[in-house]
């Protein structure tokens, strides 16, 4: 059987999606999320498996150290959970999805998200993954699928995920983003240079897919988008406001 470029290319951007369970022992390694001393997220610390959101919140609550494996299974609702400092948050393969609930990442650093399923996130509820706020820094996502519907009007849900508000080293690899209307947002407004400018972030191996615009967004700060795959989308890399990226 022969395969064209692009077909294995796909295929080299798909493959984490459909692996075993992530090592939770394992760093970033890829992108900006490797700097500034590195993303660890809750290596080190206590491991942790739940299988209910009351006990996904206890878990991500506090800056200790902990690696939490979240169970496979599908958990709804209508909320963002805060996701405490120094902390892996880790889907047990298949993946669990989280259909109405997002995380936020707000003001805490060394956080690694892996192999977890996150679908329509309200808009008057927050962004499916949001990462946000100067402080923060060395945020890891990987191998997630994120997604919504095309049903509804672009503003009835709210970013896939969102990076604003002069967070920095920032890596986003292998995940799938698809069937959304606002993909992915880098930096908060027009006016928010101040903060914004010293945003870093990568995007690697991602697969775009049936996404209305923003992929990403990107303003101010400064980025690295390479080896990613765009299908059936409305709109592209959209740099502005003085974003500086390397696209390849």
């Amino acid at each position: 059987m022969k395969f064209s470029a692009i077909t294995l290319s796909l295929l080299s951007i798909l493959a984490p999606l459909i692996a075993a369970t992530p090592d939770p022992n394992q760093a970033a390694y890829l992108g900006y999320a490797t700097l500034n001393g590195g993303t660890t997220g809750g290596i080190g610390g206590s491991t942790v498996t739940v299988n209910t959101l009351a006990d996904l919140k206890t878990a991500l609550s506090d800056d200790i150290p902990r690696i939490i494996f979240l169970a496979a299974g599908t958990y709804t609702g209508s909320e963002v959970i805060k996701v405490g400092a120094n902390k892996s948050i880790i889907g047990v393969s298949p993946g669990p999805a989280l259909e109405g609930i997002g995380l936020r990442v707000l003001e805490k650093s060394n956080v690694i998200i892996r192999n977890l399923k996150i679908s329509k996130v309200l808009a008057d509820v927050g962004d499916a993954i949001g990462v946000q706020g100067t402080t923060v820094k060395n945020v890891w996502i990987d191998q997630c699928d994120l997604s919504s519907d095309m049903d509804h009007d672009k503003d009835y849900y709210d970013g896939l995920l969102d990076i604003t508000h002069g967070v920095q080293y920032v890596s986003v690899t292998y995940n799938k983003i698809h069937d959304h209307w606002k993909g992915s947002l880098v930096g908060h407004s027009d006016s928010n240079g101040s903060e914004d400018t010293v945003i870093t972030v990568t995007y690697a191996y991602n697969y775009w897919y049936n996404i209305n615009s923003r992929l990403p967004s990107f303003r101010f700060g400064k980025g690295h988008i390479f080896n990613s795959y765009f299908l059936n989308s409305g709109d592209g890399i959209n740099t502005r406001q003085g974003a500086q990226l390397r696209v390849e």
